[in-house]
């Protein structure tokens, strides 16, 4: 037995001094140099580029098996730039010996310094690596599993001391498109990769390109730690720095930051994200995430709550500039909201987000995003849409003739017909429902305003919006039916108790009808331009209205004016309220045809007059042919003017024609006049046709007296 272990220490010391005879011997002996032409031409014939290696080879062997050189150049494919295909200014690889026979990779920090990585596609579409693949028949084959009974490499354990990889660049140059992007600069330093160990990140890199104009600086530092199955990572102090300059961002540029701690797991398949913080130009969020299932279907569950944030900023950094007719408004946003999103659904649950003055409470559930599938439930305090509009310009105040319809309702030009916006309507599926307690729309205010939209194959269901507005309320319905070329637009409006004026200066900017009193509409168009809808007016409707007025024309005015010119009537006496016509009631109803409408039964009635009014409104021509019939029922004493009997009784005929913007009101006097002469007349003749026939009458009566005497 002692011969035995004399003979293994004896073994033991001769592979020692091999080891350390190796370590002394083997650098002096063989230089790596002298392969360097063969390893250069070998290399040459796998790759088939031009392969060069300025700087010698460096070999170690102990206690680090290890090389490094420089100078790497690989040719680039020909039809391309005369530029290298890659270059490494500098690479080092050392791997721990010993650890070598425990089954143990033990890697050095491996250094990677100046690589360059030229990426092209020429004008045809083929790209400078793809000689570089090996065709699929030319492959080899999978090799056969290992006949051995192990788990091969399975008790491999494997630690890097840290990777340094400075100034890389990688460069795309498509000539086809014109496209160049570089990624300059790339910097990774870590720590020692060892597993269940902390390990410090450091990375950088600048991104510039032309399409857009465009430069983004990006470093990232974080902690990395993961178990020693190298199943979980954990990322703490995540910070990412960007700084964006360039085409669609502000002069200034703009510089946006994010932070995080997360944690992956890859075998629950599981990701979470704490602590999330992003910060930007008038911007400023936090939040937390998790999913699942992260590499199947993924299922995402967060919080996210959007600090005030200037929204024509953020807008301004996507070169979309947002004009409204005010100022003030989208410059100041705020949100928070629940969001869940899985199979396709995002779920924004509950939602609770504020706009400038206004708050918005509820629900939006997208149940599908290709279709799409929506249902909403929202609630707003208030909001003042005009504020929201596009300023007026001049192309939209007064249009240019070209942009008119041409003849039969086809719009001109190809552009006007490619544009389609409501293709997106026929696929949308949304059930929603909305209420707001202020609501101010084209200047007209309303309160407690509630609808329900439907929307189905292309036809979108307004039914019923309510409202009280103006002292009284509003409620109706409209339908949009896109399905075909042109929109069609059928509407319901019931106004009850309103009080019209205050509505028509609010929304037409004057208040030619004053009063209170009720409107029933039932209305169909075509299209929804003005020269459309112009045309292609259909429908019904009904007013009335008490104690009121219409301004603009005082027809008491107009009568003694013109009696004035007839000699009917003298003196400077008031004929009531300058520049109106005052009623105790007004009614009547429409008939819509083709943008013609027509009224037949126009009814006004005061203490003085009784008016009558018949004709159309032509809204293709822009033109009015009206006709109102007025009865002085008394005098003109009841609005400040003398009796005249010649005038009481008699109807009285205005007629209101011309432009609409425009009409002209003519009083048809002489002829009222003369239709009294003629009754005068009539008149007359009865009361003469009376005398004689009581005349004869008497001088019968005598002869039949004397007969039967």
């Amino acid at each position: 037995m002692a011969s035995l272990f004399k003979w293994l220490f004896g073994l033991v010391v001769l592979i020692v001094v091999l080891v350390v005879a190796a370590v002394v011997i083997l650098p002096m002996v063989i230089d790596p140099n002298d392969y360097k032409a063969q390893i250069v031409q070998t290399a040459e014939q796998k790759l088939g580029r031009d392969l060069a290696i300025e700087q010698d080879l460096g070999l170690s062997v102990f206690p680090w098996l290890g090389i490094e050189t420089g100078g790497v150049r690989v040719g680039n494919a020909p039809g391309f730039s005369d530029q290298p295909f890659a270059e490494i200014e500098q690479l080092g690889l050392k791997v721990k010996l010993v650890p070598l026979l425990s089954s143990r990779v033990e890697v050095d920090t491996l250094v990677l310094e100046g690589l360059k990585l030229n990426l092209e596609k020429n004008a045809e579409g083929k790209t400078n690596w793809q000689d570089l693949a090996a065709p699929e028949d030319d492959a080899p084959s999978a090799d056969p599993a290992p006949a051995t009974g192990g788990d091969a490499g399975g008790g491999l354990a494997l630690s890097v001391q840290g990777i340094q990889i400075e100034d890389a660049r990688l460069s795309w140059d498509d000539r086809q498109s014109g496209q160049k992007m570089v990624l300059d600069g790339v910097r990774l330093v870590t720590g020692s990769l060892v597993p269940g160990a902390t390990v410090p990140v450091e990375a950088g890199v600048t991104f510039t390109s032309n399409k857009p104009a465009m430069e983004l600086v990006t470093v990232l530092r974080a902690q990395v730690a993961t178990d020693a199955a190298l199943a979980v990572y954990r990322i703490s102090g995540l910070v990412l720095d960007l700084s964006a300059s360039g085409e669609g961002l502000p002069a200034g540029g703009a510089d946006l930051s994010l932070k995080a701690d997360l944690v992956v797991d890859t075998k629950a398949d599981k990701l979470r994200i704490d602590t999330l913080a992003f910060t930007g130009p008038a911007l400023s969020a936090t939040g937390e995430l998790s999913v699942t299932a992260l590499q199947t279907k993924p299922a995402v569950k967060g919080r996210l709550n959007v600090a005030e944030t200037n929204l024509k900023t953020l807008a301004s950094m996507f070169a979309r500039p947002i004009e409204t007719s005010d100022p003030d408004a989208l410059t100041k946003a705020k949100g928070d909201l629940v969001f869940a999103y899985a199979d396709g659904a995002l779920k924004l649950d509950p939602l609770s987000f504020g706009l400038d003055d206004s708050n918005i409470e509820g629900y939006l559930h997208v149940l599908d995003t290709s279709a799409p599938v929506v249902r909403a439930e929202l609630e707003l305090d208030r909001i003042d849409l005009d504020r929201y509009m596009p300023p007026p310009t001049p192309e939209t105040v007064t249009p240019a003739p070209a942009a008119q319809p041409a003849e039969g309702g086809q719009a001109a030009g190809p552009a006007a017909q490619a544009n389609d916006p409501f293709a997106a309507l026929r696929t949308l599926d949304l059930v929603a429902e909305f209420k707001i307690g202020s609501l101010k729309i084209n200047n007209a205010k309303m309160s407690n305003f509630s609808t329900r939209l439907v929307s189905k194959k292309g036809v979108l269901k307004i039914d019923p919006v309510a409202a009280d507005v103006y002292e009284g309320k509003f409620k109706g319905s409209v339908v949009l039916d896109a399905k075909g070329k042109k929109p069609k637009v059928s509407a319901k409006k019931h106004l009850t108790g309103i009080q019209v004026g205050p509505l028509l200066a609010d929304v037409v900017g004057e208040d030619r009808l004053i009063g209170k009193g009720e409107w029933h509409a039932d209305v169909s168009m075509v299209g929804l331009t003005e020269p459309e809808i112009r045309r292609s007016l259909n429908g019904t409707s009904r007013f009335a209205f008490r104690d009121g007025a219409v301004k603009g024309v005082n027809i008491a005015q107009i009568i003694r004016q013109g009696s004035q010119t007839l000699g009917l009537s003298g003196g400077d006496e008031s004929t009531g309220t300058a520049g109106q016509t005052d009623f105790s009631e007004l009614s009547g109803s429409l008939t819509m045809a083709n943008g013609v409408i027509k009224n037949r039964d126009l009814q006004a009635k005061s203490p003085l007059l009784r008016i009558e009014g018949n004709g159309e409104v032509d809204l293709p021509r822009d033109a009015i042919d009206y006709l109102v019939i007025t009865e002085l029922v008394g005098s003109l004493e009841g609005q400040g003017g003398r009796g005249r009997d010649e005038l009481a009784g008699l109807p009285i005929p205005v007629r209101i024609k011309g432009p609409l913007a425009k009409p002209s009101y003519k009083p048809d006097l002489e002829a009222a006049l003369s239709a009294k002469a003629k009754a005068q007349l009539e008149e007359k003749k009865q009361e003469l046709q009376q005398k004689v026939e009581d005349k004869v009458k008497e001088k019968l009566d005598d002869k039949l007296r004397e007969l039967f005497r």
